[in-house]
């Protein structure tokens, strides 16, 4: 039998084969960890496009703001003069909301509150418009005082309400 042409030529295909397969095997195995970066990138991006999908929902559906950046300046300063805290913290952009909130009884203690409603009520406001954006920006002066309270207030692209986005 070992001196059977076929049974030499079987063993060499054998060989060819067992090299292939390891070869595949090898290939296979080495790009199961590229597979899986690839399953957990695509989980990451479904995730933000999410997070992004919800965003836009809440831009869509808000109903703050005002016509005008200085109308929504105004309605936020109201809102602060009424101590009505929840108001005024939805005249922020959606994502800033609840951290405003949670900061708006510490600047009561501290009389930062205070301070932005007399700038606004008595003192000196000047505004300026970034060009080629829809942003502006507000300083509230107190009287005697050179350093500033700032507002940064931008457009909802989707309601063409202004909410502040800084403060």
């Amino acid at each position: 039998m070992l001196k059977q042409w076929w049974f030499w030529v079987g063993v060499v295909a054998l060989i060819l084969v067992a090299f292939y397969l390891a070869g595949y095997l090898k290939w296979y195995a080495e790009g199961a960890k590229y597979r899986i970066q690839n399953q957990v990138s695509n989980q990451y991006i479904a995730s933000q496009e999410a997070q992004q999908a919800a965003l836009e929902a809440q831009y869509k559906n808000d109903p703050y703001g005002g016509a005008t950046p200085e109308e929504t300046l105004r309605l936020f300063i109201e809102a602060l003069e009424k101590k009505d805290y929840t108001l005024a913290s939805n005249y922020f952009v959606p994502e800033k909301r609840k951290e405003e909130l949670n900061l708006l009884p510490d600047a009561v203690k501290s009389g930062g509150v205070a301070g932005i409603v007399r700038a606004y009520r008595t003192g000196q406001v000047k505004s300026t418009k970034y060009a080629g954006e829809e942003k502006f920006e507000f300083r509230l002066y107190e009287p005697g005082s050179t350093a500033p309270f700032i507002l940064t207030i931008i457009e909802n692209p989707f309601t063409n309400k202004w909410l502040i986005s800084e403060l």
